[in-house]
């Protein structure tokens, strides 16, 4: 069946689309080859590199058995100066989600629903210990345009094999429930810094 949109549902599409292209080829995704976690005792990330380059404090934004969901911390003055331009614009900001795995099988279950249900990739969950996305979230439309995602092996090296740069819109209802909370707990954390940082710029004019 084909799916079909209607006239603001096709420019919400389009426009997010459209953002999300130009922020892929304007920031530094992730540090290809490099690591990108961090991690103490029983593999919980202690650090995660956000998309300026730089390592934060990862706090926690959603948890279950199997995988706990973290993002960098949204006070960094880097990151709060690369979003706040486009946020105060369009709304928009450019959020890393890092995924824990606490079971192999959470991989696993990731790994058949990127399509990669061979043995291979299936056996590769033993090596793996997170996966990273980038997205850009939009709040006032409730909707996430993945930029990023792959796979972080267990000393946190992302695996450059694993990269993939889908550009796929989603409304926040298509989000899976830990994603949906990560999303929505995230975005509460980030309006609040965006309103501390816009009253420290407004008070420099």
């Amino acid at each position: 069946m084909t799916m079909r949109y209607s006239a603001a549902s096709r420019l919400r599409l389009l426009r997010a689309r459209t953002l999300a292209f130009l922020l892929a080829v304007s920031l530094p995704i992730c540090a290809f080859g490099q690591s990108v976690v961090q991690h103490g005792p029983f593999g919980v990330p202690s650090q995660v590199m956000d998309e300026t380059q730089v390592w934060t404090t990862p706090l926690s934004v959603a948890s279950d058995h199997d995988v706990e969901l973290y993002i960098p911390d949204v006070s960094s003055p880097d990151w709060l100066r690369q979003n706040y331009a486009t946020y105060e614009s369009k709304g928009v900001y450019t959020l890393s989600i890092f995924t824990f795995y606490k079971t192999t099988k959470a991989c696993q279950i990731n790994q058949a629903g990127w399509g990669n249900s061979d043995a291979e990739h299936i056996n590769a969950c033993a090596d793996i210990g997170y996966r990273v996305r980038q997205a850009l979230v939009d709040p006032q439309q409730k909707s996430v345009t993945l930029i990023m995602a792959a796979m972080v092996d267990h000393d946190g090296q992302l695996d450059v094999s694993s990269i993939q740069k889908p550009n796929t819109f989603r409304t926040w209802d298509q989000l899976d429930a830990n994603t949906l909370e990560a999303v929505k707990k995230a975005n509460g954390l980030v309006k609040e810094q965006m309103r501390i940082y816009d009253e420290k710029q407004q008070s420099k004019r």
